[in-house]
């Protein structure tokens, strides 16, 4: 049997999955009534639609039908009409009666049905009010249509309305007032049709023309309107059209349409306006919801239920309303309100697609559903073993299921629903292919008969559903996203072996662009792949899927589909974008360097094992040890290092025990190799995941492909995270340990991981390189430089004479006695971080220090043989270099002796610290800051400051001469011999510097004094009688003492006295000042006042006497004795200040009020000074000479005279 035997219709039929309203051919009424799918749900809504048009059950006449694109909203708007139409209602309500019978008496639930009161007598008695009582007249169009966008939009709805009534009515659908002017004028009379007859009689055909009339013809029009019915007032109406004078209103709409009902009278009438895609054409628009919100409640309120109007759309009312803003839950919401103008709702959300399809489509003959059924039950396993699908797609449940779909399987309608609405979403088809009844329809029907002569047993493969109807409805967009995967099938050049890797392609491709919501459900897995090619009930599953591996192989090879691996380790493919594909073809390409590979493994052996650059050191025993670092032989970590950790991915033998023969002692290496070597996958995921790394340092030829590299970089870093990751640190975790050439048993790692093993390995391998590292590693070895100096500034036990060296001193004893040139504590430093010591740097010093301390070695410090021991804490690390090391030379007790003695009466202590051991007498006195030298050096040199410019203070730094020079004795004999050998002379001078040190404690404040009145009235002593200047050579002798500290309560009194005779001085020059001063200031106040000068105009009195007074130089006070200068400058300033005289006129001066002419204002005489030369060359010997002197004098003066000024000589 074939497919096309198995269906009830037959396939040579039309099936019109797309409906239109204004199609209604007597064949396609036909059909659609015959051919009409019901549900429960749509039965309900008929029901509920013809019940409330018969006899209103609410308050309002709005009917809102909605459901989403394709659901079939159309074909259920027609069949309701169907229902209503006086033609073909009989029929339509038989179909009707028929599926609704069959639902109640079927096995199904019919609980939709019965709770909505749906029966078998009340449709029966729906149908005769219909066929036998009801007049319904019908308008039916699809407002985006009909709408003209040039139209007023205050009244859009009303105008769209009663244009399409108009149109009803035989008028024309564009011009109102054509229509309502002349046209209704003549239907009223009787004459309409008489009035087109006559019109074509004329040549013309009034429905093709009109609007030729309406635009240049209407005196035409109306000239054959009169000759039809002489009744009519041409003018007035040719007036009214061309004035377009119709009041476009609800309310004149409604009072059209009452009028329209009166005319019928007849209670049975009722008009239906069945208005298309509303919901499209309000969008965001919130008056023009307004409008119909309007224009439902009016038409209620005036026709009282005879006029309805139903609506379809996309969307719920609700959610129009919520779209323009309103709210669908507050009733007093102006948008709101019309949810209950709209009381009868017909949802098609809830119909299913499938169930509609395999009703129209796929519904069997009986017959040949039992022999499906029967198939069914033999083949019941191998069917469950061949459709295994995801949880929430089914294959047959049942036997009536697999009779109902057979030869589709049910998953596959859901599934290509998901298809058609993503590839939708995606712009790769055109937006009517949706994933809907329609196209569901459209497809189905298309694939049944393309598989018409296949035999039963067979099955349809979903790869089906990517036929020529669906990709005649691609986009170019979807065109490009398949065409590399066509443009590889080229390769293939067998056309059978072609075949099949297309159809995998075709079921990739639709898979693969599921959404992300439903690829959660359905995913491009190898064994889904599988499950959608099947065609046979017994077909090798097996070899179908490695079939299918291969072909994904060579798209994943071509750049087509990348696999990749889910949290939950699954694999599945996906389709590259075109752009995509050309970037993975361009990274495939990449070649991948020795430094990009190491320096990725590298990140991933960093992360897990925290082996870093900046914790490049493994603490062992005592001793930090430096870490070097190799990938495959390339350097990662340097240093200097102590011990190499070597990672080998690769390398000239599997076999880690042969790898290790050859390994270096100071080498411990993580032999991944022998593993990795067999990961074919690992090894392929990391060298493209590198080869995305190298592809990323490239620059962008365009913001594409700067957004594609960020997709492959996120990629690549998800296939790391998810893949390369685990699988490295996995084999971190479990790969073969190698310490020199000693592989590390597993009783030595045991089950440790991460940075655990990494660090039992590295402690092991430690351990077994540096044996002698435990020498140190006992309390007393100091752990930190402060550590260390605290031990080299120990008082020495006399004990550790005798004590036997330690293994560690015996080490480095014997290394400095084999050595055969001078040793450095830095070369004991080398040496003993080497293998196999290991030694900390402190720990070393420690150890030579300690022969030290045992008198059998000494340091040289910068050539100084002997080195204090503050000296030897503070610098031994930082210039261990500069530290040699020689042995031991000892000093006899005599010397020891007579130092002691001659330190003690040098500087009068008691004891001195360290007195039998020549080191630290040394030190003790030489190199302590507390030492009896230190201290009393320090103390001089304070002194020496106090005391600089004294005749005695050359005794003090003398004293700080000899000390300093004994500070730099570098040989301790040497000091010890020099100081013994100065022990009277220095005792000598320091007898001196104590009395000065006395003096300075007790009177060098009056000797400061008594200093500074002689510098202070070094000039004033010229002013003292002669008597005193004997009395001043004494006090000045002060200067020159050596020991003032004898004679200074002398000097004290001569100071008292010589001050007392200078203040005498001093008052004496005052007084001469004040009184000069005070002379002048009467006479410069008196000339001031004569001329009307103001007071403030020169000095003040005061002011200047206390500023010439104010000076302790008798010199200065002496000067400030002359006021000519001072008089000269003030007069000049109280001359500047005289008021001038007022500008003279030309004329008289006018007389004042009473004919009294004022006399001009008189000048002040002002004083000038001058200066007469009164000098001579003539002697003066009598009267005449004298004369003759005056004369001269005479002369200059008169010279002054005359000028308007008093003449001052100075």
């Amino acid at each position: 049997m074939k497919f096309k035997d198995l269906y009830e219709r037959g396939l040579n039929r039309k099936v019109n999955p797309a409906v239109s309203a204004s199609d209604l051919s007597e064949d396609t009424v036909l059909t659609e009534i015959v051919e009409y799918v019901f549900t429960q749900e749509i039965i309900v809504n008929l029901y509920n639609i013809l019940v409330n048009i018969k006899v209103n059950q609410g308050s309002h006449v709005g009917i809102w039908i909605n459901g989403y694109y394709g659901s079939g909203k159309s074909h259920f708007l027609k069949y309701a009409s169907y229902c209503l139409s006086n033609k073909y209602g009989d029929m339509a309500f038989i179909r009707l009666i028929e599926a609704t019978q069959e639902l109640l008496l079927g096995d199904k639930d019919t609980s939709v049905l019965e709770q909505a009161n749906v029966s078998l007598s009340e449709l029966k008695s729906l149908q005769n009010w219909y066929v036998n009582k009801a007049d319904v007249e019908m308008v039916m169009f699809n407002i985006g249509d009909v709408h003209d966008a040039n139209a007023d939009r205050a009244n859009t709805f009303t105008t769209i309305f009663w244009n399409q009534f108009n149109a009803r009515r035989g008028y024309n659908s564009f011009n109102l007032s054509m229509a309502q002017y002349l046209e209704k004028a003549l239907d009223d009379d009787g004459k309409f049709e008489e009035f087109k007859e006559y019109v074509k009689s004329k040549g013309y055909d009034w429905e093709r023309n009109i609007s030729r009339f309406a635009a240049g013809r209407l005196d035409l029009a109306l000239q054959m309107a009169k000759e039809v019915d002489p009744a009519l007032a041409i003018d007035v109406i040719r007036e009214r059209i061309l004035k377009n004078d119709v009041n476009v209103s609800v309310e004149a709409f409604a009072s059209e349409m009452k009028e329209y009902l009166g005319n019928k009278n007849n209670r049975n009438f009722r008009i239906m306006f069945f208005v298309d895609e509303v919901s499209q054409f309000i969008g965001e628009h919130r008056d023009l919801l307004l409008q119909l919100q309007s224009l439902v409640k009016r038409l209620d309120e005036v026709c009282e239920s005879q006029v309805w109007i139903s609506c379809t759309a996309q969307q719920t009312l609700e959610d129009v309303v919520k779209n323009v803003g309103g709210s669908d839950t507050n009733p007093e919401d102006e948008v709101g309100k019309i949810l209950g103008r709209f009381e009868v709702r017909a949802s098609l959300q809830g119909t299913s697609p499938e169930y509609i399809t395999q009703k129209r489509i796929l519904d069997k003959k009986g017959e040949v559903e039992i022999q499906l059924e029967d198939l069914f039950n033999k083949n019941k396993a191998m069917l469950d073993a061949q459709f295994i699908l995801p949880s929430t797609y089914q294959s047959y449940k049942n036997k009536e299921d697999f009779a109902a779909f057979y030869p589709f399987v049910p998953y596959q309608f859901q599934l290509i629903m998901r298809v058609l609405d993503s590839f939708v979403n995606m712009n790769y088809v055109d937006k009517q292919v949706k994933g809907n009844e329609r196209s569901l329809l459209n497809i189905t029907f298309s694939i049944a008969q393309k598989t018409a002569e296949c035999e039963v047993g067979e099955f349809i493969p979903f790869d089906r559903f990517f036929g020529a109807m669906f990709q005649g409805s691609m986009q170019h967009l979807g065109q490009r996203a398949i065409a590399n995967a066509r443009e590889a099938l080229k390769f293939i050049k067998d056309d059978e072996k072609q075949s099949f890797y297309r159809r995998v392609v075709n079921v990739l491709f639709m898979v693969c662009n599921l959404s992300d919501v439903d690829k959660q459900g359905f995913s491009a897995t190898i064994d889904n792949i599988v499950t959608l090619l099947m065609t046979k009930m017994d077909a090798n599953k097996a070899a179908i899927k490695e079939d299918v591996s291969q072909v994904l192989d060579f798209l994943m090879d071509k750049a087509v589909i990348r696999k990749i691996r889910t949290n939950n380790g699954t694999e599945i493919y996906e389709f590259y974008t075109e752009e995509e594909s050309q970037v993975a073809q361009i990274i495939k390409n990449q070649k991948v360097d020795s430094n990009t590979y190491t320096e990725e493994l590298y990140k991933i052996i960093y992360e897990h094992f925290g082996f870093t650059p900046s914790t490049n050191k493994e603490t062992y025993a005592t001793r930090s040890f430096n870490v070097g670092g190799n990938v495959d032989g390339k350097n990662i970590l340097s240093n200097n290092p102590d011990v190499v950790v070597d990672f080998m991915t690769t390398a000239s033998t599997d076999s880690p025990d042969q790898f290790a023969f050859t390994n270096q002692p100071n080498h411990l290496v993580f032999f991944l190799y022998s593993l990795f070597k067999d990961d074919q996958e690992l090894r392929q995921n990391f060298l493209d995941f590198c080869r995305v790394q190298c592809f990323a340092q490239e620059q962008a030829i365009s913001e594409e492909r700067q957004r594609t590299k960020r997709i492959f970089q996120e990629r690549a870093k998800d296939m790391y995270q998810k893949d390369i990751k685990p699988k490295f640190r996995d084999l971190l975790d479990n790969c073969p340990v190698i310490s020199g050439q000693d592989i590390l048993p597993q009783s030595v790692l045991g089950n440790s991981k991460n940075k655990e093993r990494y660090k039992v390995a590295i402690t092991y391998h430690l351990q077994n390189l540096y044996r002698s590292a435990e020498f140190v590693n006992e309390q007393e070895y100091p752990k930190t430089q402060s550590e260390l100096a605290s031990k080299i500034l120990r008082p020495i036990d006399p004990t550790l004479l005798n004590m036997p060296l330690s293994n560690a001193e015996k080490k480095v004893k014997d290394f400095l006695d084999r050595s055969p040139h001078d040793v450095t504590v830095a070369d004991i430093v080398r040496q003993f971080a080497k293998v196999p010591y290991g030694w900390a740097d402190c720990c070393s010093i420690y150890v030579v220090n300690e022969l030290v301390r045992r008198h059998l070695y000494a340091y040289n410090y910068n050539n100084n043989p002997n080195v204090n021991r503050e000296d030897v804490a503070r610098n031994i690390v930082r210039d261990a270099s500069r530290f040699t090391i020689e042995p031991a030379k000892a000093i006899s007790q005599d010397v020891l002796n007579a130092f002691i003695e001659a330190w003690k009466h040098i500087f009068n202590v008691v004891s001195i610290k360290g007195s039998n051991d020549s080191t630290e007498l040394y030190r003790s006195c030489k190199e302590t800051q507390n030492s009896a030298l230190s201290r009393l050096l320090v103390h001089y040199r304070e002194l020496s400051k106090k005391v600089n410019g004294c005749p005695f203070a050359s005794v003090i730094e003398e004293a700080i001469t000899l000390m300093e020079k004994w500070t730099t004795i570098r040989d301790p004999k040497d000091f010890f011999v020099t100081i013994t050998d100065a022990k009277e002379s220095a005792s000598a001078l320091f007898d001196k510097c104590k009395s000065i040190n006395l003096f300075v404690d007790d009177q060098f404040d009056i000797f400061k004094k008594v200093k500074k009145f002689l510098d202070e009235n070094r000039d004033n002593f010229a002013f003292l009688p002669e008597d005193q200047k004997e009395v001043l050579v004494c006090l000045k002798a002060m200067n020159e003492d050596m020991e003032p500290w004898e004679h200074m309560p002398s000097y004290k009194k001569i100071m008292t006295n010589l001050n007392g005779r200078l203040n005498e001085c001093k008052s004496s020059l005052i007084e001469t000042i004040k009184t000069s001063y005070n002379k002048v200031f009467d006479e410069l106040e008196e000339y001031a006042a004569g001329i009307k000068v103001d007071r403030d105009k020169f000095a003040t009195r005061d002011t200047t006497i206390l500023q010439k007074t104010n000076s302790n130089n008798f010199y200065a006070l002496q000067a400030n004795a002359n006021v000519t200068d001072f008089y000269e400058e003030q007069m000049k300033l109280i001359n500047e200040a005289v008021p001038k005289p007022p500008v003279s006129r030309p004329y008289p001066p006018a007389p004042e009020g009473n004919g009294v002419v004022k006399e001009p204002t008189v000048t002040p005489r002002t004083r000038r000074i001058v200066h007469l030369n009164t000098h001579t060359t003539h002697p003066i010997h009598s009267e005449e000479d004298i004369d003759l002197y005056l004369q001269r004098l005479k002369e200059q003066l008169m010279q002054y005279i005359g000028g308007g000024n008093d003449i001052i000589v100075s």
